[in-house]
């Protein structure tokens, strides 16, 4: 068995290396010959024996009697046996044979309904071949990409009125050439540098395209209305750092859409045509399969259908894609896809993805998703996920989230969801847990209560509207209840020179010794009210009243009459029978503050 695997392997390297023998290029090989008045067959077996290869072909292809002088030096052998046969022979390999026919002779009573273009792509200042310029024309967007040696081929229709060959390469002046003949012909193409602008602009004009899967990614400069001057400093720097590592998560994404989405060519002609393209209407099945073909990633469509993924450069009205569609620059309009919408650059209109949204620029309008939605910039409208959004710059509207939101600065609209984070906010985020990193509200509260002779309140939010998360602990003993967990919500007012005022609606678990976790045998709900005085930026005082509610499902358990903060009954004293009773009660204690 193990020699079965081993001849197999060998095998295998065996045809590897038989397909690499063969696979010579014979035609772009670059020899220098001189010769006057020879015969073609001479001459044929002259150049073959230069080239390491023979020639293949027939009398009737080949005068062999017709004598030819020529003179090459280092040129390949296409553009050798160009300058001999003249277009009347074409010519391909197979093996270490190069095959020479005679080229297809045109019918006088019917034109054919396409041509063939071929050449070289010549940088004019030194001679050297271009590989990997695109060629294309743009009524028709038949295209090509010259290869390794420079060569290029292109096949274009007769029956267009007027065509032109338009030539584009990175750092070169683009050329547009017309065509008025009809016939296949042989066309090199020179190119000059682009030497006018420095480099550095050259590359700045690059990054700047209208696409942000290529733009370079920068600060945005929020603006921190109601900071001082330290707090907007550190804001600052805090954003820096962020977005430095915003940056290279950005590049990388960029790096990964482009090779997932767009074939080698299409990347190749990304790279090299700055030129925006039209069209009313293109279909695909794959980025690379389509109406577009390789120019799908720089033609803006009014109308895109995509039987599985769609790769193009805009949309102006409406896109449809059964799994995915992918734009680099901007969509106007409608884009709707079975799992994912990714755009690089703005958009506006309505946008929904099954399974997630990621736009990387601007948004205007609606973007839904039954799982994530995400904006690179700034958002206006609405923004609704089953799990979450993300808006990198500023909300001006609505994020509804099934989990969370987060947004750099809310300007205006509301962060609805369990979970909200914001850098700033100038709205009221409304959710189970809400945090505003700068001017945000946040006290970490420690005091006692007539019920709770340790407590620790985490209040989290804006002043208007924060949450609250507390904890109590009382005694231990068997007839006392071991402490409370809470949550509520509340809301701050400032009244001036350090002083505050808070309302708080907690409601409480009340825990017992030995109780199961999930049976909870009492509840306390508590409205309280407070007076907050600070003493410095960072550390207050807080005091006031509080009204509570006390129900459970056995009679008995507590007794907080002997506390120091004494409750006043409403309406008598409860007895040992009672399940359900209420009193006034008192708090107070010290608060750590976040810098408002």
């Amino acid at each position: 068995m193990k020699n079965k695997y081993l001849f197999i392997f060998f095998l295998f390297g065996f045809f590897l290396s038989v397909k690499a023998l063969y696979a010579q290029d014979f035609l772009e090989k670059k020899i220098s010959i001189r010769i006057s008045n020879q015969p073609i067959d001479q001459v044929l077996q002259r150049i073959g024996d230069l080239g390491g290869f023979s020639f293949s072909y027939s009398p009737d292809a080949v005068d062999v009697r017709k004598t030819v002088s020529i003179t090459a030096n280092n040129q390949s052998v296409r553009e050798i046996l160009n300058e001999i046969f003249k277009g009347k022979v074409v010519y391909k390999e197979r093996r270490k044979y190069i095959i020479l026919q005679s080229a297809p002779a045109e019918k006088e009573d019917a034109l054919p309904e396409n041509f063939n273009l071929n050449g070289y792509v010549i940088d004019e200042k030194t001679g050297e071949k271009l590989a990997n310029a695109s060629i294309y024309e743009s009524v028709t967007l038949a295209s090509t990409i010259s290869n390794q040696y420079g060569f290029y081929k292109i096949r274009l229709p007769v029956s267009k009125t007027s065509l032109r060959l338009e030539v584009r390469k990175e750092d070169y002046i683009a050329r547009s050439i017309p065509l008025p003949g009809r016939k296949d012909a042989y066309m090199p193409i020179g190119m000059n540098p682009d030497t006018l602008r420095p480099l550095e602009i050259q590359s700045l004009r690059i990054n700047q395209r209208a696409d942000s899967l290529h733009q370079l990614v920068t600060i945005p400069q929020y603006s921190y209305p109601k900071l001082d001057s330290t707090q907007i400093a550190e804001a600052r720097r805090t954003d820096a750092l962020r977005y430095e590592n915003l940056k290279k998560t950005y590049i990388t994404l960029q790096t990964e859409v482009q090779n997932a989405f767009a074939s080698a060519r299409q990347a190749i002609n990304i790279r090299n045509i700055t030129d925006t393209l039209h069209r009313p209407f293109q279909a695909s099945v794959l980025p690379f399969l389509g109406t577009n073909g390789q120019l799908s990633g720089n033609v803006v469509n009014d109308i895109s259908l995509n039987f599985l993924a769609g790769y193009s450069l805009g949309v102006n009205v409406f896109e449809l894609g059964a799994f995915l569609n992918v734009v680099r620059g901007n969509v106007t309009g409608f884009q709707l896809a079975g799992i994912g919408n990714v755009v690089g650059n703005n958009v506006t209109g309505f946008q929904y993805g099954t399974m997630i949204n990621l736009t990387l620029g601007n948004f205007t309008g609606f973007q839904g998703s039954n799982l994530i939605n995400y904006t690179g910039r700034n958002f206006r409208g609405f923004q609704v996920a089953g799990v979450g959004n993300v808006v990198v710059g500023t909300l001006r509207g609505y994020q509804l989230g099934g989990i969370y939101n987060y947004a750099h600065t809310v300007e205006s609209g509301h962060q609805i969801g369990a979970v909200n984070y914001a850098n700033y906010s100038q709205t009221v985020p409304f959710g189970f847990f809400s945090f505003v990193r700068y001017g945000g509200y946040r006290r970490y509260e420690f005091g006692s209560n007539e019920f709770d002779r340790f407590s620790f309140n985490f209040k989290t939010g804006v002043s208007r509207f924060y949450n609250v998360f507390a904890l109590g602990i009382n005694g231990f003993s068997d007839q006392q209840q071991m402490g409370t967990i809470g949550y509520g919500l509340g809301t701050a007012q400032n009244l001036g020179k350090g002083w505050g005022l808070n309302i708080d609606l907690t409601a409480n678990a009340v825990l017992f010794k030995g109780q199961e976790i999930d049976d909870v045998p009492a509840g306390l709900f508590r409205l309280s009210m407070s007076a907050e005085k600070k003493l410095g930026s960072r550390f207050a005082f807080f005091a006031g009243p509080s009204l509570n509610w006390y129900s459970a499902s056995e009679p008995g358990h507590i007794d907080i009459s002997d506390h120091l903060l004494r409750p006043t009954w409403l309406g008598k004293k409860p007895d040992n029978y009672a399940k359900s009773f209420g009193w006034v009660g008192i708090q107070a204690g010290i608060r750590f503050c976040n810098k408002m």
